[in-house]
């Protein structure tokens, strides 16, 4: 993914975020939000996990790729290729774990 692809996708997660609750119909009387730190919140876990999966996505991409060329050459690399993309992996998981740890503040 290039530069200018990744800067478009990024501007277009923000709007579609920052838009989010003016997409339902709210009946008069109904509150969207019981509090008002909640649009916050809701904000605030979707980009941990938005952000952090983009990331990993982009280090599974670089490190899978550069695995796959060096196992191509030396195949007793091919267990460290695996491990390494697996922590680049490992960063969507830490994501979610932030994301559910905002989600469950009082």
């Amino acid at each position: 993914m290039n530069r200018k692809s990744l800067l478009a996708l990024s501007a277009a997660s923000i709007v579609i975020l920052t838009l989010f609750p003016s997409a339902y119909a709210i009946p008069s009387g109904m509150q969207f939000f019981p509090a008002a730190a909640e649009p916050n919140k809701f904000l605030a876990a979707s980009l941990a996990f938005g952000l952090a999966a983009v990331a990993a996505g982009f280090a599974v991409g670089k490190a899978g790729s550069a695995g796959l060329a060096a196992a191509a050459e030396r195949p007793e690399l091919r267990t460290l290729a695996i491990i390494i993309t697996a922590l680049g992996e490992a960063l969507a998981i830490y994501g979610i774990v932030i994301a559910i740890l905002i989600l469950g503040q009082a």
